[in-house]
């Protein structure tokens, strides 16, 4: 609770400060590089520990299986959560009210996609890295009990750097006033939905699979 209130409070600021900056945002356009350094910071990292716990290596395969059925679902629940609220309240995947005048192009949309299916696939290679020098390197040169106490203090550290950049960022796009003025305070419940859409995924897995209710929906947390 108190990780979560610092993650909040650190994102927050920034975000009050990156809003008295709104017009200097020209100067600031390396915070989306920063951003995205870190998030493949992070997930190398999370590759590492990954790669350097051997029970998690060793029992990799049933994991593995595991992990692909509890993403399948908690994507889809998520999904199907965010699809609903969205047509309840009549409003876009852009959080402005259907039918409102659309400024992005065609060109600017596809770019996105192929934006965001790059940074996937850099995402991935990422966490096999990460596993790969975790399994060969990270016991070879450190005790891997001490190497996961200090990586831990580490995802904080870097959580909290990503935060900081993504507040900042939100902060000089300035566009969180407009999405709630076009959507209301009722934008707040899609992420709600997406949250319950994938508790709802972990208990239909829980009665699919040989796992208890408590497991089910602790994987589905783990994957919000």
């Amino acid at each position: 609770m108190t990780l979560l209130a610092l993650y909040w409070s650190i994102m927050i600021a920034c975000y009050l400060l990156a809003s008295r900056l709104r017009k200097y945002a020209e100067k600031f356009k390396f915070v989306d590089k920063l951003m995205s350094l870190s998030v493949y910071a992070l997930v190398l990292l999370m590759g590492l520990r990954m790669g350097a716990d051997e029970e998690v290596t060793s029992s990799l395969g049933s994991i593995g299986i595991q992990a692909l059925f509890v993403t399948v679902l908690t994507a889809a629940g998520s999904m199907l959560g965010a699809f609903a609220v969205r047509r309840a309240l009549h409003i876009d995947r852009n959080a402005l009210p259907r039918g409102a005048e659309k400024t992005a192009v065609p060109s600017a949309a596809a770019h996105a996609d192929a934006s965001g299916s790059k940074t996937s696939l850099i995402i991935f290679a990422m966490v096999a890295a990460g596993m790969l020098l975790g399994y060969f390197v990270v016991p070879r040169v450190t005790d891997p009990d001490a190497f996961q106490a200090v990586s831990g203090s580490w995802l904080v550290v870097g959580l909290c750097l990503l935060l900081a950049f993504v507040g900042f960022g939100m902060g000089l796009e300035g566009k969180l006033k407009a999405m709630l003025r076009g959507a209301g305070l009722g934008i707040v419940l899609v992420p709600l939905a997406m949250v319950a859409g994938s508790l709802l995924a972990g208990v239909v897995y829980s009665f699919l699979s040989p796992m208890t209710l408590r497991e089910g929906l602790a994987l589905s947390l783990i994957h919000i």
